[in-house]
């Protein structure tokens, strides 16, 4: 029941910015969406690296905070301990190993010739794309 109340309030907000019943919030929408966009269209930069540039620079400024908190003879800001526990990096690691030796075994059967529908379709791939780069050698040339 809770859900079905959370959903049934989150689509009315989404309406309500959407048909700008909410109008300051609406204008923010479209502002900081356009101030993106510029951003990305001005940089040349992709998304990723904005992000982690916006995320590094956020990092600094808590850094200052904190350094200038400590000279003003303050308690400064307190952050979350983020802490990846030994249980949860084993789980991923043994997942991982799993998926790694499945397509070490894929590649060995493709190998040795016992999946030969495989081996065609990785062989068809691999000269199509070695055709594709000697035609774009040959037009460019044109």
């Amino acid at each position: 029941m809770p859900v079905l109340i959370f959903s049934f309030l989150f689509s009315i907000i989404v309406s309500d910015v959407l048909l700008w019943k909410r109008w300051k919030v609406s204008f923010g929408v479209v502002v900081v969406s356009t101030v993106a966009w510029f951003l990305l269209e001005l940089t040349d930069l992709p998304f990723l690296t904005i992000c982690s540039d916006v995320l590094l620079l956020l990092i600094v400024i808590l850094f200052l905070n904190s350094n200038y908190a400590a000279l003003r003879n303050k308690q400064p800001p307190t952050l979350p301990e983020l802490i990846v526990s030994e249980e949860m990096v084993n789980n991923v690691a043994a997942s991982f190993r799993v998926k790694v030796n499945n397509v070490l075994l894929i590649a060995h059967d493709i190998t040795i010739g016992k999946d030969f529908r495989i081996f065609f379709k990785v062989s068809f791939v691999s000269d199509y794309n070695v055709l594709g780069i000697f035609d774009g050698d040959l037009s460019s040339k044109q």
